[in-house]
């Protein structure tokens, strides 16, 4: 327990020196000033980068979008984000607070479809984004380029089943087939669902187990 503990003093001291530069200040009172541009230099490694960035982000309370040049690149900027995102906070759990987009990495106009681990996820994070605002967004710069439906057609499309709530089977299951869901029996992977009477089982997106 004590060397958990000097672990954590350490680690905060470290980011305490961070937050309290002479550099990271002038960066936190630009952008509370409103600043359109500021040019951030000298940052090498990328968990470096996720830092200041986590730190940038603690400190203004503004969300952050980063956009990242490839999709390999979403794995570690996420990584990275959310180790010191909790770190800073002190906190073991985060994902609500990171949304990530991969782009479909298919052309729209080709006939093919995109991987459905990439389906997932790019739903996931529009769900997100729609529903509330993560501190931050990580995405590529194709994602960002590329159009979706508006945020209120996305609320409309989904549902949130709670327990002792009255939902019509009719209406949640043409919901879930417009959405992109499949009717298996039983249901093995993400983005299918089955439902016998009056029970309903489906895996959403973001989750590791069907409900």
């Amino acid at each position: 327990m004590s060397a958990i503990t000097e672990t954590t003093s350490v680690l905060q001291t470290a980011l305490n020196r961070v937050i309290e530069s002479a550099e990271c200040r002038f960066v936190i009172d630009e952008i509370k000033r409103g600043a359109r541009v500021i040019s951030i230099s000298g940052l090498v490694a990328a968990p470096a980068r996720a830092l200041v960035l986590a730190a940038l982000q603690r400190e203004t309370k503004k969300q952050f979008a980063i956009v990242v040049p490839a999709q390999r690149d979403l794995e570690s900027w996420e990584r990275d984000i959310s180790f010191w995102y909790c770190a800073l906070r002190r906190v073991s759990e985060c994902a609500e607070t990171i949304a990530v987009l991969p782009s479909s990495e298919s052309d729209p106009y080709a006939g093919g479809s995109p991987h459905p681990e990439t389906l997932e996820r790019r739903a996931l994070a529009l769900w997100r984004l729609a529903r509330h605002q993560p501190d931050f967004v990580l995405l590529t710069s194709r994602a960002m380029a590329r159009r979706t439906i508006p945020p209120a057609e996305i609320l409309k499309a989904g549902a949130i089943p709670r327990r002792d709530e009255d939902h019509s089977p009719e209406q949640l299951t043409g919901n879930l087939i417009a959405c992109g869901y499949v009717r298996e029996d039983p249901v093995g992977a993400v983005g299918e669902f089955s439902i016998r009477g009056g029970i309903l089982d489906v895996w959403p997106p973001g989750h590791r187990a069907p409900a």
